[in-house]
C-alpha cells in the first residue's frame, strides 16, 4: 500500500473516532462558557478578559481559540456540535504532523506507529471532541517542532516562516505553551554549545525574538493573568498522585473523569510498562542519539517545571500538556519500534485492547462534570408551574443548562461563588461580556413559592458548598427530589 494511501487511511480513522457521537456527549461548563463567550464581539471578549479586578485580569486565559472560534460559529452555525468540530479538525491534523514529525526523525515505521497512537489515544481523542483550545495547542505544538526539525536539515526560509507563526500561535493558545517554547530553547542553547557553533544561534535567536515580539501583546498582560489566579483558583498544588494521574491520561485514561474501578488497575499497569520500557530503551543507549535527546526533554521537561512552580503557585492542569504527551507518543512509538517483533505486537494488542476498553466508558460517560444536563432539563419542563424559579448552586451546572435551554428560554439563574474561594473564577467584567449574572441568595430564590434546585453531589457532600441547601431546608420544604445521575434536583415548596 502506497504511504498516501496509508496515511490517508489513518487519518480517516481519526476523523470518525471523533465525530462518533460528537454530539450526544453532553457539553461541561468550559464547553458552555466557550461557546457562549465566543459568540460575543472581540471588544466583549477583551473586556471580559482584561479588565482588571482588585489589579488582576478578569480571566486566564487568551483571546486567540475564542477568536478563532468565533469567526468558524459564524461561518457553522453556534450549535455544539459545530464547535466541537472546530476541536475536531485540529486534532485530526495533528495525527498528520505527528507522522511527518516522526517519520523524519526515526523513519516511516515510527511514523505510522506514532500516528496510529495519537489517533487512538483517549487523551487525545477526548480533547479532539472538546469545544476547547487544547487540540488547537497542540497542533501548533507539533507544527513548531516539526519546522524546527526541518530547519535544521535544510534552513528554507518557508520553514522559518512557518517556525515563528507557529510558534506564536502555539503561545496564543495557552498562557503555559510557554514552557514547552522554554524547554525547545534550552536544547537549542545546548546543542550550540556542545557542538562550539555558537554562530548557529543567531537565526534562532532572530527567530525567537520574533515570535516574542508577536506574542508581546498579550505577554505584557501575562502578569495579571498570573494576579487572577493568585487572587482564586480551583487549582491544587499537584503531589505524586497528580503524577500518576497524568500518566494514566498519557496512556489509556482520558482527562477530567474518574476511570472505572475494573480498569484502573490495567491502567496503572499499562502506564508504568510503558515508562519502563522506554526507560530500559533509553539505558539500553538511546539516550545517545539527539534526536532521542531532545525528544526526551521536549516530553518531560515542561511537565516538570510545570510541577516544580505550581509547588508555590498552582498552575499544573494535565491538558495543557498536551504538547508534552504528543512528543512523549513519538518516543513511545520509538521505544516499540527497537522491541522483538513479538514483543512490540503484544503491547501493542494489550494496550489497544485497553483503550477501546476506555471508549466503552468514555462515550458513555455521563457523571460530573457532564451529567445529562438535557435529560434535567427535559425533566423540568414537565414539572414547571408559573412563578417556580430554578437556581443553581454555582456556575457549573447553570451554563451548561443555560446554553441547551436557550431555544426555549427557562426561569434560571445561579448563586454567586464565595468571594476569593478558589471556585470563584467569573469575575463580574467577564459576567458583564457573557451578560449572565450571579446572584445572592436572596435573588436567586427571590421568595418564590416553589424553587428548583440544581446541584451537583460533589459540591452537595462539600459542606462548603452545601450552605444554600441547608438554607433551603431550613425555610422551605422539601417536596420531590430527582437525581440524573449526579447532578441532583430539588424541590422546595413554601
Amino acid at each position: 500500500m502506497k504511504a498516501s494511501w496509508k496515511i490517508l487511511g489513518v487519518l480517516t480513522l481519526a476523523f470518525l473516532l471523533r465525530a462518533l457521537q460528537l454530539d450526544a456527549r453532553n457539553l461541561w461548563y468550559d464547553e458552555a462558557f466557550a461557546i457562549l463567550y465566543a459568540e460575543k464581539s472581540f471588544a466583549q471578549m477583551w473586556h471580559g478578559t482584561v479588565t482588571q479586578v482588585q489589579g488582576a485580569a478578569a480571566d486566564v486565559h487568551p483571546l486567540f481559540f475564542y477568536t478563532l472560534l468565533h469567526g468558524w460559529m459564524n461561518a457553522a452555525s453556534e450549535s455544539a456540535f459545530a464547535a466541537r468540530f472546530f476541536a475536531l479538525w485540529f486534532s485530526v491534523a495533528t495525527v498528520a504532523v505527528v507522522y511527518r514529525l516522526a517519520r523524519e526523525q526515526f523513519g516511516a515505521r515510527v511514523g505510522w506507529i506514532a500516528a496510529v497512537s495519537v489517533t487512538l489515544a483517549p487523551f487525545a481523542l477526548a480533547y479532539g471532541q472538546e469545544a476547547r483550545m487544547y487540540a488547537q495547542l497542540g497542533f501548533f505544538a507539533a507544527l513548531w517542532v516539526l519546522a524546527y526539525v526541518k530547519l535544521a536539515q535544510n534552513g528554507r526560509r518557508a520553514w522559518w516562516l512557518l517556525f515563528v507563526l507557529s510558534g506564536a500561535a502555539m503561545l496564543y493558545s495557552h498562557n503555559l505553551a510557554i514552557f514547552f517554547g522554554v524547554a525547545l530553547a534550552i536544547w537549542i542553547l545546548a546543542r550550540a554549545w556542545h557542538s562550539r557553533n555558537l554562530q548557529s544561534l543567531v537565526s534562532f535567536f532572530i527567530a525567537g525574538a520574533t515570535i516574542l515580539l508577536l506574542w508581546l501583546p498579550w505577554l505584557l498582560l501575562l502578569p495579571s493573568q498570573f494576579g487572577k489566579i493568585q487572587q482564586a483558583y480551583w487549582i491544587a498544588r499537584p503531589d505524586a498522585l497528580t503524577i500518576a494521574q497524568t500518566l494514566l491520561a498519557f496512556t489509556v485514561d482520558f482527562d477530567n473523569a474518574r476511570l472505572p474501578p475494573p480498569l484502573l488497575p490495567f491502567a496503572l499497569l499499562a502506564a508504568l510498562l510503558l515508562l519502563t520500557l522506554v526507560g530500559l530503551e533509553l539505558w539500553r543507549g538511546g539516550w545517545r542519539a539527539p534526536r532521542v535527546q531532545w525528544l526526551a526533554l521536549l516530553a518531560f521537561l515542561p511537565p516538570l517545571l510545570i510541577f516544580l512552580v505550581s509547588q508555590w503557585q498552582p498552575i499544573y492542569i494535565t491538558r495543557a500538556l498536551m504538547p508534552s504527551f504528543l512528543m512523549l507518543v513519538i518516543l513511545m512509538a520509538w521505544m516499540l519500534a527497537r522491541l522483538p517483533r513479538a514483543v512490540a505486537y503484544t503491547v501493542a494488542t494489550a494496550l489497544v485492547a485497553l483503550c477501546v476498553a476506555t471508549y466503552i466508558f468514555y462515550f458513555t460517560y455521563a457523571d460530573f462534570p457532564r451529567p445529562p444536563f438535557r435529560e434535567a432539563l427535559a425533566f423540568l419542563r414537565t414539572q414547571l408551574r408559573a412563578g417556580d424559579v430554578i437556581a443553581h448552586d454555582n456556575k457549573m451546572s447553570y451554563f451548561p443548562m443555560y446554553y441547551y435551554a436557550r431555544a426555549e428560554p427557562l426561569p434560571q439563574r445561579f448563586i454567586m461563588d464565595p468571594p476569593g474561594a478558589g471556585s470563584d473564577t467569573l469575575a463580574y467584567p467577564t459576567q458583564e461580556a457573557l451578560g449572565l449574572f450571579a446572584a445572592s441568595r436572596d435573588e436567586a430564590f427571590q421568595d418564590a413559592a416553589r424553587v428548583w434546585f440544581v446541584i451537583f453531589r460533589e459540591a452537595r457532600v462539600e459542606t462548603t458548598r452545601a450552605e444554600n441547601l441547608e438554607w433551603l431546608r431550613q425555610n422551605y420544604t422539601l417536596a420531590q427530589t430527582r437525581n440524573f445521575h449526579d447532578l441532583e434536583l430539588y424541590l422546595f415548596e413554601k
